[in-house]
């Protein structure tokens, strides 16, 4: 079995944690979803080049999957929906062009209406020039595809069409890879997606795109990782000495004029908590571009409506340095034996969580501090804290064992 095929038959397997049906219609749309996501976050999306750079990419989009698209609108103007298809694709274009150097907002995707999420979408977002140049909002161009698409276009097929794209947008930095995708009214399901973020460390969490703190570095490492010249010069170096500090060979490197795409693994990762949380190419290529991550960007959820849990700053800056500091679990550690009679049977060990690690399995947990038992639930997918103890000494660093499992499973390492 191909990377891939393994890769998709996971997906299979992982669907139902990661999707959510919309109550109108649960049978065919959903409200949140898991899929193949592009972002490319661009400066000066004002200017005449990059608007017609941006027409360049639908035409191009829709060259490939126009087919699928079937309404949005074009107008920065959600309630004025349009098919996709009673216009021309020179329309369409013409219409960006036209704009000038004012707001342009498109939005067109394979969903009948804005309520329900689109396996495919094409969704541009450029603010006047006036308004950037005050307020230094970042333009950005945000693409979908269902996960299927890797193997219909094939997986060398797709990263060619993200260099083509960055090529022709020239972002200062953008992202492409698994991610949660979701549909216009995106924040009615935060608390959601904070929940999915958690039990997959693979994927893309987004909000609001056009955040000004994305012009000091990237939001996060993805399976593919769009830098421009411009920003490894800042903050990395250069080209070379990335690749010179490389040392996995599983990292590739996809050069486009002025920048240069960095590839994380053969195919994306869902990094599911309970089997792979860190992705190890992930982990890699976080270490190597760390540096020009940015230091922080603009939550990840807005305020709680009913008291459910949404990201706040706090977490929203945890999430992005998931990958840090992560030591990669040594290969082959369990000896290797005969079938015989006298083969080495390896003793059972109960699963442990240390204070700072994620969390794997939701349940009861005991822990031995200073000579005194205590116990305490622990939730799937949330880094363990800090315990305080009842005259409130700190204990940082604490091994909890699991003594049961939320969900019925067996408590030993398997």
């Amino acid at each position: 079995m191909t990377t891939l095929e393994q890769l998709l038959e996971e997906y299979q397997e992982k669907y139902n944690l990661f999707t959510y049906a919309h109550y109108f219609d649960p049978d065919n749309y959903n409200v949140l979803q898991t899929g193949l996501v592009a972002c490319f976050y661009i400066d000066q999306g004002y200017l005449p080049q990059k608007r017609q750079a941006m027409g360049e990419v639908l035409a191009l989009y829709h060259q490939y999957w126009g087919d699928k698209l079937l309404s949005g609108y074009k107008d920065d103007n959600p309630n004025n929906l349009e098919q996709y298809h009673a216009s021309t694709l020179e329309e369409k274009i013409n219409n960006i062009y036209s704009i000038g150097t004012d707001d342009l907002s498109i939005y067109w995707s394979s969903s009948p209406n804005l309520d329900y999420v689109a396996d495919y979408l094409i969704n541009i977002f450029s603010s006047a020039g006036w308004y950037e140049q005050v307020h230094k909002e970042v333009s950005f161009l945000k693409l979908y595809w269902p996960l299927s698409e890797l193997k219909t276009s094939g997986v060398q097929q797709f990263i060619k069409f993200i260099q083509v794209i960055s090529g022709k947008l020239q972002p200062m930095h953008g992202y492409a890879g698994l991610g949660v995708q979701h549909g216009h009214e995106y924040y009615d399901y935060q608390y959601l997606e904070y929940e999915i973020a958690h039990r997959f460390l693979g994927l893309d969490i987004s909000n609001y795109d056009g955040d000004l703190r994305f012009r000091n570095g990237f939001k996060c490492i993805n399976w593919l990782t769009i830098l421009s010249d411009d920003l490894i010069k800042q903050k990395l170096g250069s080209v070379a000495q990335l690749q010179a500090n490389n040392e996995d060979p599983a990292i590739k490197f996809y050069p486009y004029q002025r920048g240069i795409i960095v590839q994380a693994g053969e195919v994306p990762a869902l990094g599911y908590i309970q089997e792979n949380p860190y992705p190890k190419h992930y982990i890699f290529v976080n270490a190597l571009l760390k540096a020009a991550r940015a230091p922080e960007i603009g939550s990840l959820g807005f305020g709680s409506v009913n008291g459910e849990i949404r990201f706040n700053s706090r977490t929203t800056t945890e999430w992005q340095a998931r990958f840090d500091n992560v030591a990669l679990p040594e290969e082959n550690t369990l000896p290797i034996s005969d079938s015989g009679e006298n083969a080495l049977e390896p003793q059972q060990k109960r699963i442990t969580v240390k204070t700072g690690e994620l969390c794997r399995f939701s349940g009861f947990y005991s822990a031995n501090i200073n000579g005194k038992l205590y116990y305490q639930e622990l939730t799937e997918g949330y880094k363990v804290i800090p315990f305080s103890d009842e005259q409130d000494n700190l204990w940082n660093d604490i091994t909890w064992i699991l003594l049961r499992r939320d969900d019925g499973g067996n408590v030993y390492e398997q």
